[in-house]
């Protein structure tokens, strides 16, 4: 994906090229949500840490100078790809001209329009620092209103069991599809409304929902190419507004996971309990066991259980 803008800026030639060679000015340029910061440098070379879709990432890249008020930047080591940037300014009458080229290369399929979005906003800040235009909104096509995200998940978890309760398909295998399609709709809906059920209880506040990745990417098990691709839902706590002990964090966070372990498990025990030969039932059976034994390693590791310990170790004397 390429793309490219043209700005005419008051400012002179030699300030808008210092504002991009400064690489600072990134949490500026970025969305916010972002939080978009460098943390080292050595030579031309910067790492920076930045949050998006639900983790938190470092990333290097370099800067080069190529004379005429030209840069290029490019990525070493990204995790969405490569992502290569490319700035001329020019003198305009009294201000300057700035063209920028955007590539990103990336396996991702669904990249290209989130990034977009992200230019479109990038680019309105650029414009705003130099007095151009007003302050942008980011507006993360990504972000599910609290309500929609909460309705959304109890609608999918109610489906759920309807669709034990119904006669199954007339094809071969249709009992098991519809209790496949159950179990995989209690495992995606229930680790959300967990965390907020408990939380709400406990004082924890919440904003929104968002589509984002997977914590499994933590583990390091899925290929580089593919850490992009394991998409998820979450939930984003207000820190502000919640006033919760460590404790109720704790709980807050151990109750996703045992909800996405427990609530699968009931569809295997409701075919069994109505035929205890049934196929569809030993099968989810087996997958419940081993998305409890997997949950149980994965989740102290890099997921909510682990969030959970944290929590509690800071309630500790």
């Amino acid at each position: 994906m390429k793309t490219a803008a043209e700005y005419i800026l008051t400012a002179k030639p030699e300030e808008v090229y210092g504002y991009f060679l400064n690489v600072e000015n990134m949490g500026e340029a970025w969305p916010p949500e972002m939080g978009m910061r460098v943390i080292s440098r050595v030579g031309n070379i910067y790492t920076v840490k930045f949050t998006y879709l639900g983790q938190r990432y470092t990333a290097r890249f370099r800067v080069e100078e190529r004379g005429n008020l030209q840069q290029y930047h490019e990525t070493l080591d990204f995790p969405f790809g490569v992502l290569r940037h490319w700035i001329t300014v020019e003198p305009y009458g009294d201000g300057s001209k700035l063209t920028e080229v955007m590539e990103l290369r990336t396996p991702n399929p669904l990249a290209g329009p989130i990034f977009r979005r992200i230019l479109r906003y990038r680019w309105e800040a650029v414009k705003h620092h130099f007095g151009a235009g007003p302050k942008p909104v980011f507006k993360d096509p990504l972000r599910i209103g609290l309500a929609s995200g909460t309705l959304t998940c109890v609608l999918l978890t109610v489906l759920a069991y309807v669709l034990l309760s119904i006669p199954p398909l007339p094809v071969f295998g249709g009992r098991f599809i519809l209790a496949l399609v159950s179990w995989a709709l209690l495992w995606f809906s229930t680790h959300d409304l967990a965390h907020l059920l408990v939380g709400s209880l406990t004082g924890i506040r919440f904003s929104h929902y968002y589509i984002g990745l997977s914590n499994i990417v933590r583990l390091g098990i899925i290929p580089k190419p593919l850490k992009t691709l394991a998409p998820a839902l979450g939930i984003k706590i207000d820190r502000e507004r919640s006033r919760a002990s460590p404790r109720g964090y704790a709980a807050m966070y151990a109750a996703g996971p045992v909800a996405s372990m427990a609530l699968p498990l009931t569809v295997p025990i409701i075919l069994l309990l109505s035929n205890i030969s049934s196929l569809a039932g030993l099968v989810l059976l087996a997958a419940s066991i081993a998305n409890i034994a997997f949950t149980s390693y994965f989740s102290p590791k890099a997921g909510c259980f682990g969030k959970a310990l944290r929590a509690l170790r800071r309630a500790s004397p």
